[in-house]
């Protein structure tokens, strides 16, 4: 019986021809244009994602060396308090002044105390309270820590939390605000619970900043941009301390990163593809195992970046600019190797950076200022007679945007690595796909060719064989 596989594809007539095979091997042959478009297709899809990477590192880089272009990352102003009992700092602000404080009041809660036998103690009756305007009612043989639950429970409207004092018997209901517009009012059975006095309210922290006195319903308050807790009556001066101790770790942190860099990109930029492996089709991936698959297409795209001209000029860029002395004053600190960051003298470093710790330190410690002008320094016109008037920070930061542009030009900015838009690798993707959608329309004429054919074939076979069954039964 005729095997149908389509309107135009109807096989086995002559019962001799293993149609289905043989065109299978035909298409196998004939796929090989697509294949090589989808490998191709498949190795940019690979080196988008690896420049995807590389870019990646790249603003990592930028963020470190943004670090380093500013004066205030290099001495950090703080706010100290010469009598922490009196007043702590909580955080300095942007501006640091010298401040004479005297804290007179602290801002205190309202609070009533009651007297209670026993946590454990029951009530002689059932009975209500009204906390400042809400009604809290307890049973008969209700427990004080029964009643304390009840009262907290409603703390969101009353504004008052209770708590019990098993050593002293004390029934505590304190407001959660501090200052004098805090309230705690009861009123109903209070005599079961102890309590003598009805009402209390809290008070202001009263305090003076250089002779001027001022109020506050909380304790913590904003002294000069500086957060500032009160912490007990007296007096107190806010000082501001300098610390330039951070500024070594941010430039250990922009040598480790450069260094990084120069791994990442001088590795990709000098390994070759390996042409004995090319991207898998999805038939030649049917005949090997997950782990095989995994082992190939790690070594299929390698060198997709080798000799990247993108990469190449990032280093080479980022080292001149590392190297172009500042144009200073004779004397002063124009190179970051006075400061003890040199280039390490072995080839095979590819040009990274190693510290003289001790020599940073005594540079911070004694020529600080010049430290800072050799990062920092900003200019319209950068250079003059092979010197450049921009600092390390604004001169390397600048690299970087370059090279980061340039990388979003080849490839985009959407970070989707099959995204079709007018980047360079984007149109080439969308040749790509057009190239694959016009074979695979191709091949499917040349199938239906090749059925229709051997259809036709196997037609006149069955009827060759009908023919010699006929002459057979005749003799």
């Amino acid at each position: 019986m005729a095997g149908i596989t389509s309107p135009n594809r109807l096989t086995g007539f002559s019962g001799t021809l293993d149609t289905e095979s043989v065109i299978k091997k035909l298409m196998d042959a004939e796929r090989a244009p697509l294949n090589n478009i989808y490998k191709k297709k498949q190795l940019a899809l690979w080196k988008r994602e690896d420049y995807m990477s590389m870019n990646t590192k790249m603003l990592s880089f930028r963020n470190t060396v943004n670090e380093l272009r500013f004066e205030s990352s290099f001495e950090k102003v703080t706010a100290t308090s010469s009598d922490t009992s009196v007043l702590a700092i909580t955080s300095s602000g942007p501006n640091v002044s010298t401040s004479n404080i005297a804290v007179t009041q602290l801002a205190e809660s309202a609070m009533l105390i009651g007297k209670v036998p026993g946590a454990a103690s029951t009530v002689a009756s059932a009975g209500k309270i009204t906390i400042n305007s809400v009604n809290v009612e307890f049973s008969a043989q209700a427990t004080v820590d029964s009643i304390v639950k009840d009262i907290n429970s409603k703390s969101s409207d009353t504004g008052v939390r209770a708590s019990y004092d098993q050593n002293s018997g004390a029934l505590y209901l304190t407001s959660t605000a501090t200052g004098k517009n805090s309230l705690v009012e009861i009123s109903g059975d209070v005599g079961l619970l102890g309590f003598s006095t009805l009402k209390d309210e809290g008070e202001d922290a009263v305090y003076t900043v250089n002779g001027v006195t001022l109020n506050s319903s909380t304790n913590s308050v904003l002294l000069n941009g500086n957060q500032v807790t009160l912490k007990g009556k007296g007096q107190a001066t806010i000082g501001a301390v300098t610390d330039r101790s951070g500024i070594v770790d941010k430039i250990k942190a922009f040598v480790e990163q450069y260094n990084a860099l120069i791994d990442t990109f001088a590795t990709a930029a000098t390994t070759r593809k390996n042409r004995d492996y090319a991207p898998l089709t999805d038939q030649e991936k049917e005949a090997m195992t997950d782990k095989q698959i995994e082992q190939w297409e790690k070594k299929a795209r390698e060198g997709t970046l080798y000799n990247d001209s993108i990469l190449k000029d990032a280093l080479s860029s980022t080292r001149i600019g590392l190297n172009t002395p500042l144009n200073v004053d004779g004397g002063q600190i124009s190179m970051l190797s006075q400061i003890g960051i040199t280039v390490k003298s072995s080839y095979t470093e590819n040009g990274k950076l190693e510290i003289d710790e001790a020599k940073l330190n005594a540079a911070i410690n004694n020529n600080f200022d010049e430290v800072k002008q050799l990062f920092v320094t900003g200019s319209s016109k950068t250079e003059v007679n092979g010197k450049s008037n921009l600092g390390i920070g604004d001169r390397v930061y600048n690299i970087l945007n370059n090279q980061i542009d340039a990388i979003k030009d080849k490839i985009g900015s959407s970070g989707k690595v099959d995204n079709i838009d007018d980047s360079i690798m984007g149109k080439e993707l969308k040749e790509f796909n057009t190239q694959e959608a016009r074979w695979k329309s191709k091949l499917l004429d040349i199938e239906n060719r090749y059925y229709k054919q051997f259809a036709a074939m196997e037609q006149a076979l069955q009827k060759l064989n009908n023919q010699s069954s006929m002459f057979a039964s005749m003799g």
